[in-house]
């Protein structure tokens, strides 16, 4: 039995190796007892959607021939204690656990039984999961004065909350959205009459599967590709689902640091400088509300000085040189989760030296059917003055309207400007501008103003009601719109 004042020198999470001699039953005085060696290397690999750590240690451990034994402890952790591993780095034909016991009168507290064959220094790798450790990505953005390029910080804080201080840890971040077994579409198969083995099972396997996707070193997987790779730890089952598989990344932040239980630490993550980003003022009330949006696009590729891993999802502080080569605030937004070669678009708000103002000038209908009630009968209205009969019921028109969008530039450098306007239905849009399709009830108006420049554009939108509706998409008219004649 260990003494008090020697149980007060274990740490948390401790390793204490008691080696034995070579029989099973043995006495206190044949017992060499000593602490554990601090730890060699110490690697946390951190996926937030789980609440999921996977930590790897590595430690020296004096083994004597014959049999020893290895105490693990996680006591006020939060280490899940079915996950604990250990493996022989070194020596691994020499060493083996014969077994693992849990004693009943030392709960949060496992004993390894391991059989060596010589004395050896052993480099043994301890591996757990553990959770109360997560992360957040924040970024700093500086957009030169003419809006063309962008310097940007990135930053990760690690939380640990775990109950375990982790000192010089080599941190990992896990990017993206890794489905673990009871969230991939049923690696097991979808019977009903096996749902409740199929449960048990995923839960089995949840650990197994965990750790086949993160002991990878750093890159970019396809979880389409380790779903194969699955059908190892699968064993009976045959069928692995391939649907609603995605891409993660494994990230390791450059050098070690020290966590200690609950304290966060900031981490820079990269920098890249002269990014090319391109400004667009976008009316799209769907998805900005009703302002002239002023939108910075840049591509997360090489090309842009990044491209080597996702961008996390994080707030952005942005900031502007000016002439006097200070910086002015811009705005506090959120950048989202943005894959390899994707875009990124921040909505930096409306500018107040843009003005943007939509009016509309008229509104008329044509084209009216009407239905007489004892008949399949239609007449078509094309005098103003016909009297319409009681028994008639109007089956269909043509609703116009005319519109101006006004704009005008009165920043210092020309601007690009899209206006999306949708309109549901049989509809047709009518104009001289620059107007493209975005899809088949939307389109975008694109235009470009010099410094000061003011323009006044003219459009006119005809909907189809009733009778009048054959089909569900926009058609555009080339034409030219005047004002109205009043």
């Amino acid at each position: 039995m260990l003494t008090n004042s020697l149980k007060k020198l274990i740490p948390q999470c401790a390793l204490i190796v008691i080696l034995a001699s070579l029989t099973c039953v043995v006495m206190a005085k044949n017992i060499d007892l000593s602490t554990l060696p601090a730890r060699e290397s110490v690697q946390l690999t951190i996926y937030n959607s789980q609440d999921l750590t996977l930590v790897r240690e590595t430690r020296q451990i004096s083994i004597k021939k014959g049999q020893n034994r290895l105490q693990f402890s996680w006591v006020n952790t939060k280490i899940d204690p079915t996950s604990v591993q250990i493996e022989f780095l070194s020596h691994p034909t020499a060493m083996n656990v014969s077994n693992t016991t849990f004693p009943h009168d030392k709960p949060q507290m496992l004993y390894w039984h391991i059989n060596s064959s010589i004395d050896a220094l052993a480099t043994v790798e301890i591996s757990y999961f553990t959770s109360g450790i997560s992360w957040k990505a924040d970024y700093s953005g500086i957009m030169d004065q003419t809006e063309k390029t962008l310097s940007m910080d990135s930053f990760i804080t690690v939380t640990n909350h775990s109950g375990e201080d982790y000192d010089h840890a080599q941190v990992r971040l896990v990017i993206g959205k890794i489905n673990l077994v009871e969230q991939v579409n049923d690696l097991l198969g979808q019977a009903k009459d096996k749902s409740r083995r199929i449960r048990e099972r995923k839960k089995a396997m949840r650990p197994k599967v965990a750790r086949m996707l993160m002991t990878k070193s750093a890159g970019t997987y396809a979880i389409e590709n380790d779903a194969v790779v699955m059908a190892d730890v699968i064993m009976a089952e045959k069928e692995v689902t391939k649907e609603s598989l995605s891409e993660y990344y494994i990230f390791s932040i450059e050098g070690t640091e020290s966590i200690p239980n609950q304290w966060s630490k900031r981490l820079r993550s990269g920098f890249a400088k002269d990014i090319p980003i391109d400004t667009i003022y976008r009316y799209r009330p769907r998805e900005y509300g009703d302002i002239l949006a002023r939108v910075l696009l840049f591509k997360n590729d090489k090309e842009s000085s990044l491209g080597e891993a996702p961008l996390p999802k994080g707030r952005i502080q942005l900031y502007q040189k000016t002439k006097q080569g200070s910086l002015s605030y811009i705005a506090d937004l959120e950048l989202k989760y943005t894959s390899i070669g994707d875009k990124v678009e921040l909505n930096t708000g409306k500018n107040p030296e843009i003005f943007f103002e939509l009016q509309n000038l008229k509104n008329w209908r044509d084209n009216i059917w009407m239905r007489y009630r004892n008949g399949n009968y239609y007449r078509r209205i094309g005098d103003a003055h016909i009297k319409i009969d009681h028994n008639s019921t109007v089956a269909g028109w043509n609703e116009h309207s005319l519109f101006v969008q006004r704009i005008r530039n009165f920043t210092d450098q020309p601007i690009a400007v899209e206006i999306r306007r949708i309109l549901s239905g049989d509809a047709v849009l009518r104009s001289q501008l620059d107007i493209k399709k975005h899809d088949f009830q939307s389109v975008d108006i694109q235009t470009n103003l010099a410094v000061g420049e003011q323009q006044e554009l003219l459009y006119e939108t005809l909907v189809k009601q009733g009778r009048n509706a054959k089909q569900s998409q926009i058609v555009l008219e080339n034409r030219k719109i005047s004002y109205p004649v009043w």
